[in-house]
């Protein structure tokens, strides 16, 4: 099957649907692969003795480390899905890219988050409120970005709550197929 785009990323904040998105993806694309910054992330606090949670406390030349090794990727690769928040702002001029954005109401985003993280409804709100914020600063701080949920930065943009991830990834790989013509 023959695609307009060699690279696929896939970008939201937290508890947006971009794993699940992202896992429907590869059972429809299975010629493709996976790069997720998270789990890239997962591993460097692991090493540092640190949850997740601290991610945004790792020095600045990690956070471009990483970002460096996607955009390579985004430049270099075929047939790669990258999974990270901020994918689509970092690859906005690379060629060849289908840039999407998933996103959810805030209590869409909680409701999602308390059940996966087996927390409180409460804990689940400052935890996801905490970190959007923190990421927001960490990026506007290391790249100047206002707001990387614009957008006029994705080729697509989803509301995941109003939709099966199915019919979400149904309409990438339409789109991968047949972009629509601007």
């Amino acid at each position: 099957m023959s695609h307009s785009y060699r690279i696929l990323t896939v970008s939201g904040e937290i508890a947006s649907g971009t794993s699940t998105l992202t896992k429907v993806l590869l059972g429809q694309l299975p010629e493709w692969n996976r790069l997720n910054t998270g789990d890239k992330f997962r591993q460097i606090c692991s090493e540092h003795g640190m949850s997740i949670q601290g991610v945004a406390s790792l020095p600045d030349s990690v956070h471009r480390r990483v970002d460096d090794w996607q955009v390579g990727m985004a430049q270099t690769g075929e047939q790669i899905i990258i999974e990270s928040r901020l994918a689509g702002w970092l690859t906005r001029d690379i060629r060849d890219v289908c840039r999407v954005f998933c996103y959810a109401p805030l209590a869409i985003r909680i409701k999602r988050y308390s059940e996966r993280e087996g927390c409180t409804i409460s804990q689940a709100r400052e935890d996801i409120q905490h970190r959007d914020s923190r990421d927001r600063e960490k990026y506007r701080s290391m790249y100047g970005v206002k707001d990387y949920r614009r957008e006029e930065y994705y080729s697509l943009f989803l509301n995941s709550a109003q939709r099966t991830p199915a019919s979400l990834a149904t309409e990438v790989v339409q789109f991968l197929e047949n972009p629509r013509q601007g």
